[in-house]
């Protein structure tokens, strides 16, 4: 039921933010390019990104062909939004459906609860879809498998992580290197043990698992950044990969420490994280699944990857949960009174705890304002926009900002505005009221044009700031 009420509030949201055209950015219409050219069978090239980019040479994420056939029935960049609100949703049930048969109906339905509102989650359903929501459950499912014993299903969900997100084939493989010390201390193998004792850990079928596990996720992992994307990126090597100094680090782990928590938005990042799981997830070694995520954002020299924002801590939120169940779970009785026994307790309510912070950083705005779109968009501005899309005809080139870009691309070869290397579009759609254009008016936008693309370009609307430009003939 948890997850079905997630379902709605989710699917609810991205409704009002698409009857609004809340654009925060232009990924969603990126990806909803890439899955217009999947359902046609072509390769990913998505143009708004790069004439003729193609996509799997920006990140590796094969998995989104999943989508193709549910595009070519509903193309909308609004299917996409659901989509990911339903990714969400079905981990939200699984943390529910986990939590209420181990902890109890209280403590399980709060551990769900907790993680359906927590910053992760509603910060990535505000700026729209990404391929990481098909992370989620797929963790959730791996994550909660563990923390029940049950090693061979978590192999099994999160061997297809790697297909994700090129950095998600290390996630799966912390995974497999919890699969191996959870088979370890299942079957008394301890610190003191031998390596006889080790070799039959990992010779047994569970073991063979955990590093076929391991081996399976790094491999993607570096064929992906080595090989298919260098590959396939117009540029010839992976974008991303020089945001990381991972020699610097190597030569100097103090100074790489020293990063993980400055400048202060990485520190105000962990305390958010921490304050999240109500700190006691921090007892429970699944949390070191999310070490790999948190070390390639924090080193690297994007400060966008820092904050509590966006979707990069979406695939963090199910480590925490995960972790917080997995710590509720091991508690164990302490006769003991005193600091023992108060930290068993807060351990054992930690999914009580964490539902209620979630709740107070929803209802306080503390994390980040991400229930309310942007209620500013006058309906004539919204009028306006619809207009210009009517005057767009079906197929046409067209160039836009970031105001209608989505809702663009099923009909039309869309561009972004820039982009000034592309080739003229036939067609201009923009918004002269936002930063960008800084309030210009039609003649001054008509001029703009025709120096970028070259050529005349006319107004044939200008409406509550909307403006749409024809290319001369």
């Amino acid at each position: 039921m948890l997850g079905l009420a997630a379902a709605a509030v989710y699917t609810s949201i991205s409704i009002v933010q698409w009857q609004l055209m809340e654009t925060p950015s232009w990924d969603l219409a990126i990806f909803t390019q890439a899955l217009k050219q999947y359902a046609g069978f072509a390769p990913p090239v998505a143009n708004i990104k790069g004439y003729g980019f193609n996509l799997l040479g920006d990140h590796f994420h094969p998995i989104l062909v999943l989508l193709a056939p549910l595009y070519a029935v509903w193309p909308s960049g609004l299917t996409l939004m659901i989509v990911q609100d339903l990714l969400l949703a079905l981990a939200v049930g699984v943390f529910a459906w986990c939590g209420t048969r181990y902890l109890g109906a209280v403590r399980g339905a709060c551990l769900a609860l907790g993680f359906a509102a927590s910053f992760g989650v509603l910060e990535a359903i505000r700026v729209q879809f990404h391929e990481v929501a098909f992370a989620v459950p797929l963790m959730a499912l791996s994550l909660c498998s563990v923390a029940t014993g049950r090693l061979r299903a978590a192999v099994l969900w999160a061997a297809p992580l790697v297909f994700v997100k090129e950095d998600m084939g290390v996630t799966a493989a912390m995974v497999g290197v919890l699969v191996l010390s959870r088979h370890a201390r299942n079957g008394g193998l301890g610190i003191r043990s031998g390596r006889a004792a080790c070799r039959r850990v990992i010779g047994s079928p569970l073991g063979l698992q955990g590093v076929g596990l391991i081996v399976w996720g790094l491999s993607w992992s570096a064929v992906a950044v080595f090989l298919i994307l260098p590959a396939l990126n117009p540029r010839g090597h992976f974008d991303y990969g020089g945001s990381v100094d991972v020699w610097g680090a190597l030569a100097d782990p103090l100074q790489a420490l020293g990063l993980m928590f400055f400048p202060w938005a990485k520190s105000q990042t962990l305390l958010l994280l921490a304050v999240t799981g109500a700190l006691v997830f921090l007892r429970s070694p699944v949390v070191w699944v999310g070490v790999p995520t948190l070390v390639w954002r924090f080193l690297s020299d994007n400060p966008g990857y820092w904050e509590p924002t966006w979707h990069y801590n979406l695939v963090l939120m199910p480590v925490v949960f995960a972790a917080l169940f997995d710590a509720a779970l091991r508690v164990r009785p302490v006769r003991a009174t005193g600091f023992a026994r108060a930290v068993e307790r807060m351990t054992a309510a930690g999914p009580v705890l964490s539902a209620g912070i979630a709740v107070f950083l929803v209802a306080g705005s503390t994390a980040s304002p991400v229930l309310s779109p942007d209620q500013s968009r006058s309906p004539g501005s919204i009028a306006a926009k619809h207009e210009a899309l009517r005057r767009v005809p079906q197929d046409a080139s067209v160039a836009s900002d970031l105001s209608v870009l989505t809702y663009l691309v099923p009909d039309h070869d869309v561009r972004w505005i820039g982009n000034h290397s592309d080739p003229a579009p036939e067609y201009l759609v923009l918004d002269r009221t936002t930063g960008t254009w800084d309030g210009a008016g039609a003649e001054e936008l008509e001029a703009t044009a025709g120096s970028i693309y070259g050529g005349r370009y006319v107004a044939v609307q200008d409406d509550h700031g909307v403006v749409v430009l024809v290319r001369g003939r």
